[in-house]
Order: C-alpha cells, then structure tokens, then sequence
C-alpha cells in the first residue's frame, strides 16, 4: 500500500514540472520582451517582426502569468493557457516559417506542450467551472460566488 501512496504522490509532483516550466519561461520571456533585450531584437529581426510586438507579447505574458498566479478566476486562467499556447505555438510556426531548423522551433513547441499539459493537469473538482459539466442539459448557469 505504501508503494500505491508513494506512486500518487510522484504523480502529484510531476504534475508541477509542466507548471513550473510554463510559469518560469513566460516569467523571464515577459521580461525580456519588454526589455528588449539584445536577443529579442535579433529574434524579432530575423522573423521580422516589429519591434513594438515585443511590447504587445510581454504585456499579454504578464497579464497571463498573473492570471495563472491569482487564486480563483478559473475562466480567466483559461484564456491565460489559452493565450500562452497560441503565443509559444506561434513562435514555432515563425520559426520554422523562415526556414530554421529544429535549434530554433523546439523549445517554443515543447513550451506550448508544457502549457497544454499544465492546464490538462490542473484538478477538475476545486474548479469553480467544473458544475458546467455537472448541469448537463439542464440549460442553466451555475452562480459563482
């Protein structure tokens, strides 16, 4: 029984990896966009992208890394995980739009599959949202308190 017990709490755990890889990455990568560092820039002018998206991308990584953070709001962490996918799937299309090779596009797709598995993994049940799937067709709304 022991075994069973320390088998689910290694699965508690490796539910964090995703989580804490997104939660950094999208940390340092909003950062280092409104900062412009020297990276960026020569990212940005290789894919050639405008400067001021740089802007527009780390505004939206800071407003989805505080929707991740703040306790409750599930919907609003949706469109969080939501954006972030479309933000790390986007730059490896971009990537591999220009033609570059596996270097440059594997890490954003591994971050937008990080992201996918973080939100697939988070518990259903303390899930405000989760009564949706409760009501069935019951054709009502649940009050959120």
């Amino acid at each position: 029984m022991k075994t069973r017990n320390s088998m689910t709490r290694a699965l508690k755990l490796a539910r964090w990896i995703p989580v804490t890889a997104v939660v950094a990455e999208t940390a340092v990568g909003s950062y280092w966009d409104l900062a412009r560092i020297s990276y960026v820039r020569e990212a940005f002018d290789h894919l050639g992208y405008p400067m001021y998206f740089a802007t527009v991308l780390g505004t939206a990584k800071a407003a989805a890394l505080a929707a991740i953070l703040t306790p409750g709001h599930p919907r609003t962490k949706e469109w969080a995980y939501a954006g972030l996918v479309f933000v790390y799937g986007g730059a490896a299309a971009s990537h591999l739009a220009v033609g570059d090779g596996a270097d440059k596009w594997a890490m954003p797709a591994m971050f937008a599959a990080c992201t996918l598995a973080a939100r697939a993994w988070l518990p259903q049940q303390s899930d405000p949202a989760y009564p949706l799937t409760k009501l069935g067709a019951l054709g009502r709304r649940p009050q959120y308190v």
